[in-house]
This record gives structure tokens, C-alpha cells and sequence, in this order.
């Protein structure tokens, strides 16, 4: 069982799930799987069930799901344990938004499948989806917290957006991040690897280098400097030779491009204005 793979689709998955297309996670599951969470006392058994409860229920929520970190472990060459991190917030009809921080644990295994030709093969199938940090229940809930504001409020809200882009962390986590919580990246480590500094003020090491961010993303950040990329979204103004980010931070900007990055940089608001 390839870990990283196990550790990617288990991101996509979640991600499609708060997304409102529950079934690839549901159909992810073992035979005799176990859902335990996020409510106290909320417990599924097998995936015939848990698609039976899904898709009895009737909803009008719509979830923002913020940066994701991934996690995995191993004691066996055919399991695998994932932890997801995430803030995700759900936004009732009634326009009432509630944020909770959630971790979520998949415990996959590999079972031998047979498809509609007969052929076996083995493929990862989800034993256990445990949320361990529960929360109370509506007793007139089943699985979606349809009246989770009766008993919960918070004033959190998350309605961040952007692209999700996925980095490699230096702890071996996997991060997969919204862009427009990145403010700006810079390199590290004789510039090998790179440090993001998100809006909440986290720092995040990753094991790719400034210049490879920039090719992969260069429609999302602009390159300032030698060790710097930037989310234009956040500069808040641009002087000879150096900027300044929303939150306070000055980056400087090599006097040689900086009539080409300020143009740059100005041509990024003005389409993100129309």
C-alpha cells in the first residue's frame, strides 16, 4: 500500500465530501466499516448502512472547508492510518455560519475486489472514519448538524477561497491549502526548501524550493525577489524598492525589477478588479 497515494486520496475525498458529493467517500468504505463522530454518541456500522442514512437525509447546508493537514503512519505493508486537520464551517440557510477545528482518522486497508468481469484486485478500503473531537447532538439530527445552531453558536466564519495548492511539509505532513490564505513564501535552508506564512499567522516549512513554487503556481503568487514570492492580494503598497504586505510585512524588491514587478502587480489587481 503506497502511503502517499493513500494520504492524497484521502484529502480528495474529504475535500468532494464537504463538497456535497458524499458518495466517493461513502463508497471508500469497507463492507464492515466503523463511523464513529463528530457528534457524541453518532455510530455507523458497515457501508450499506452508512449510504442508507446518507442518502435519507434531506439538507440545505453548505460547508467552506480551510486548509487541510495530512498526516500518515503505518505498522503494516497493507495498512495505513491517516490523520486529517482542518477548520470547516457550515453555513445554514438562515445565513448563521459555525466554525470548528476537526480531526479526522482513517484507518485504510487493502481488500481484494472483484469487478464486473470477475477479476480480483486489490484496492484501499476505508475500516474505520473516526472524529475525535465530538461535539453535542440535536436530538432531532441523524448525520448532518441541520439544527447544530440551537445548541452551538460561534461567530467564526470561514469563507475563505482560491485554489487548492498542496505542499510537502518538512514534519512529512501534507499540506493542502487554500492560495488566498497564503500572504507570502520565502526561501529557507540555502534556499531548498521554502517557509509560507498564512493569514492566521502560521508558519509552514515545505520541502520545495522558492523557484519551483513559482512554476507551479506563478498564476497565483508573484516573484519580488531572489527569495520571496507574494499573494498580489495582500500587498498593500509598493515604494522604491520594497512593499508592503497587509499585515505589516516589508519585502524587499531588487532595483532592477522593480518597475517590472510593480506593472506586473498592478496588472494582477486590475483583472482581479473586473
Amino acid at each position: 500500500m503506497n502511503q502517499q497515494q493513500i494520504a492524497d486520496l484521502s484529502a480528495e475525498l474529504i475535500m468532494k465530501y464537504y463538497d456535497n458529493d458524499y458518495m466517493p467517500f461513502l463508497c471508500a468504505m469497507d463492507d464492515d466499516a466503523m463511523w464513529y463522530g463528530p457528534a457524541e454518541g453518532q455510530f455507523l456500522h458497515g457501508r450499506e448502512k452508512m449510504i442508507e442514512v446518507w442518502n435519507a437525509e434531506d439538507h440545505s447546508l453548505s460547508f467552506s472547508l480551510g486548509n487541510i493537514e495530512v498526516m500518515h503512519t503505518s505498522a503494516h505493508p497493507s495498512s495505513c492510518d491517516v490523520m486529517l486537520s482542518y477548520h470547516v464551517t457550515t453555513h445554514y440557510p438562515d445565513h448563521h455560519d459555525i466554525t470548528l477545528y476537526q480531526r479526522l482518522l482513517l484507518t485504510w486497508c487493502e481488500r481484494m475486489i472483484e469487478d464486473e468481469n470477475g477479476s480480483k484486485e486489490k484496492q484501499p478500503r476505508i475500516l474505520l472514519c473516526h472524529i475525535s473531537n465530538p461535539h453535542s447532538m440535536h436530538e432531532e439530527d441523524t448525520i448532518y448538524p441541520k439544527n447544530f445552531h440551537q445548541i452551538y453558536y460561534s461567530s467564526a466564519s470561514l469563507r475563505q477561497n482560491g485554489d487548492r495548492i498542496h505542499f510537502h511539509g518538512l514534519d512529512r505532513s501534507d499540506y493542502f491549502f487554500l492560495s488566498d490564505t497564503v500572504v507570502y513564501i520565502e526561501a529557507a535552508h540555502e534556499s531548498r526548501h521554502s517557509i509560507l506564512h498564512t493569514v492566521d499567522g502560521e508558519s509552514v516549512e515545505v520541502l520545495t524550493s522558492v523557484s519551483a513554487l513559482e512554476k507551479r503556481y506563478h498564476h497565483l503568487f508573484l516573484r519580488c525577489h531572489q527569495s520571496y514570492l507574494v499573494n498580489p492580494g495582500y500587498i498593500r503598497n509598493i515604494r522604491r524598492f520594497k512593499l508592503t504586505l497587509s499585515d505589516g510585512t516589508q519585502l524587499p524588491i531588487p532595483e532592477k525589477k522593480y518597475t517590472a514587478f510593480r506593472d506586473m502587480a498592478i496588472q494582477q489587481f486590475s483583472s482581479k478588479s473586473l
